[in-house]
C-alpha cells in the first residue's frame, strides 16, 4: 500500500499543529523545583482527594485489582480510571491535558513517545520527586524515562521477545531443534533455510512475526543489519531509513512474503493463532503468548533467542509503559498523583504484585520476580526461557527511536512495512518513507 497524498497532507498538518504546541510553555503547578515540576516531597494527603488516571495499557477490569489495593493502602486518595483505546490515546491526551475543566492528573506513556510528549509540554519534571531509581528500575526503562538528563516519567512495565518453534514441523523436515542459550543464537539466514525446509516438509508457513508490520518488533532487524534505529542528528530528526542496513534488512523481510514463507493479508491480532494452530515452524513473538501456547497439551514447541543477521550484533525489542504527571496539576493533585505513581512503580516491587497474571516484565527489578515465576514459564516446553529473557533485557534490548517526531515516524513506518510486505521494492519504499519523514519533521527542527 503506497503512502497516499492524503496521508502526506495529514502528516504536514500534524507537524504544523505540533509547531504550535511547541511554542507554548508548560505551566507550573506541581510544587517542585520549577515550572512543570512534580512535588519535591511525596506524602499521603490529610484530606480525601480524587485523581484521574487515563490508561491505554490495561482495560478497566484488568487494572482494577491494582487500584483497589492502592486505595486500601491510601484511603484518602481515590483513583478514577479511564481506559482509552491505543489508537485514540494521543488525541485524548491532547484534549485532556490542555482543558483545565476536564483535565487528567496521571496518564500512561508509551516509552518511545516520551520525547514527543516532553516537546508538547505534557510531562512534569519528576527529577526531584523520584531522585534515585537506578537501584529499583531496569536500565532500559530508566533510559526511556529520562530526557535531557531529567526524569519525566515513572516506568512500570517493560518487554522482550523470543522465538518459538514447532518441534513436529522441524522434526518432519529433519531440522535440529535450536537452543535456548543466547550463545547459540541462530542467524536470520539460517532460520530462513530451516523455515524453507519445514515448509517443503508440510508446514503451511515457515516463519511468522507476531507484530508483523510494527516498528517495535522490526526495528531490531535494521539494527542487526547495521542500519541503526532510523534517524540521526540533533534530537534524532534526520531520517535515516534508506541506508544499506535498512535496505538489507527489509529486502530480506519482504522476501519472506514474496516466497510465501510468511503470510500476506494477516492482521497482528491473528498471528498467534497461526502458531497455536500448528501452521508455522517459527514464530517470533513476546512471552505474553506463553499462556496461550502451553494451554494446548498437543502443541509441541520450544523456545529460542531472537535471531540476528550473520555478522551483525544481536538486537531485541524492548520497552513498555510509564506514567506521566500532568504539569498543570495543582499542588494537592500533583502530590496525590505522585503517591500513586510511587505505588505503581516502586512500593514493594510495584503494581505487578496485585495482578493474577503478568504478560510482560515489570520495570521494577523486585517486581520482576513474580513475572519470572509465572506458571506458564514452568512448563517443560518453555525450558530456558527465564534465563533467556533476563539475558536479553540486560544485554541486547534496544529501545525504539527516541525523538520528538516519533508519532509521525511510527505512522510512516507502519505504512512502509505494509507496502514491503505486499510486494513493494524495499529500497524504493524506504526512500519514499525517508522523504515523507523529512517533510513531516521540518517544523520540529
Amino acid at each position: 500500500m503506497a503512502v497516499h497524498k492524503g496521508v502526506r497532507r495529514s502528516l504536514r498538518a500534524g507537524a504544523v499543529a505540533m509547531a504550535g504546541v511547541l511554542a507554548l510553555a508548560a505551566c507550573a503547578g506541581g510544587g517542585g523545583e520549577g515550572p512543570g515540576a512534580g512535588p519535591s516531597e511525596v506524602t499521603d494527603p490529610a484530606e480525601p482527594i480524587t485523581i484521574t488516571y487515563a490508561g491505554a495499557a490495561y482495560a478497566a477490569d484488568q487494572i482494577q485489582p491494582v487500584l483497589d489495593a492502592f486505595e486500601s493502602e491510601h484511603p484518602n486518595i481515590k483513583v478514577e480510571y479511564e481506559s482509552v483505546p491505543f489508537d485514540d490515546f494521543n488525541s485524548v491526551l491532547a484534549a485532556r491535558l490542555t482543558n483545565a475543566s476536564d483535565a487528567i492528573d496521571v496518564f500512561d506513556v508509551d516509552m518511545p513517545r516520551t520525547d514527543a510528549y516532553v516537546a508538547r509540554g505534557w510531562l512534569a519534571d519528576l527529577t526531584a520527586t523520584f531522585p534515585d531509581l537506578a537501584d529499583s528500575v531496569d536500565p532500559g526503562s530508566l533510559e526511556a524515562a529520562t530526557v535531557d538528563g531529567k526524569l519525566v516519567t515513572m516506568p512500570y512495565q517493560t518487554s522482550t521477545n523470543i522465538m518459538y518453534y514447532n518441534k513436529d514441523l522441524l522434526e518432519a523436515a529433519g531440522v535440529d531443534f535450536p537452543s535456548a542459550d543466547p550463545a547459540d543464537r541462530l542467524t536470520w539466514e539460517v532460520v530462513e533455510e530451516q523455515a524453507t525446509a519445514a515448509q517443503e516438509a508440510g508446514a503451511t508457513y515457515g516463519i511468522v512475526f507476531d507484530q508483523i508490520d510494527r516498528y517495535y518488533q522490526l526495528e531490531p532487524l535494521a539494527i542487526s543489519a547495521g542500519g541503526g534505529p532510523g534517524a540521526t542528528g540533533e534530537m534524532n530528526l534526520d531520517p535515516d531509513v534508506a541506508n544499506d542496513g535498512w535496505v538489507k534488512a527489509f529486502d530480506w523481510y519482504g522476501g519472506l512474503f514474496e516466497k510465501g514463507l510468511s503470510p500476506r493479508g494477516v492482521a497482528v491480532a491473528e498471528t498467534p493463532e497461526i502458531f497455536a494452530g500448528g501452521q508455522t515452524a517459527f514464530y517470533v513473538g513476546g512471552p505474553w503468548w506463553a499462556g496461550m501456547f502451553v494451554a494446548d497439551p498437543e502443541l509441541d514447541f520450544g523456545v529460542a533467542p531472537f535471531p540476528a543477521f550473520e555478522g551483525g550484533e544481536p538486537s531485541t525489542p524492548t520497552g513498555g509503559w510509564s506514567l506521566g504527571l500532568n504539569p498543570k496539576a495543582d499542588e494537592e493533585r500533583a502530590n496525590a498523583a505522585a503517591v500513586f505513581m510511587k505505588f505503581m512503580g516502586l512500593d514493594d516491587g510495584g503494581y505487578a504484585q496485585y495482578l493474577s497474571a503478568l504478560a510482560v516484565p515489570p520495570s521494577n527489578l523486585e517486581g520482576g520476580v513474580k513475572f519470572y515465576e509465572s506458571e506458564a514459564f514452568a512448563d517443560p516446553r518453555m525450558a530456558g526461557v527465564v534465563d533467556l529473557m533476563k539475558f536479553e533485557l540486560e544485554n541486547t534490548s534496544t529501545l525504539r527511536l527516541q525523538t520528538v517526531g516519533y508519532v509521525e515516524f511510527e505512522d510512516v513506518m507502519t505504512r512502509t512495512f505494509s507496502d514491503i510486505i505486499n510486494g513493494a521494492d524495499a529500497g524504493e519504499a524506504l526512500a519514499t518513507a525517508e522523504s515523507e519523514l523529512d517533510e513531516a519533521w521540518e517544523s520540529f527542527r
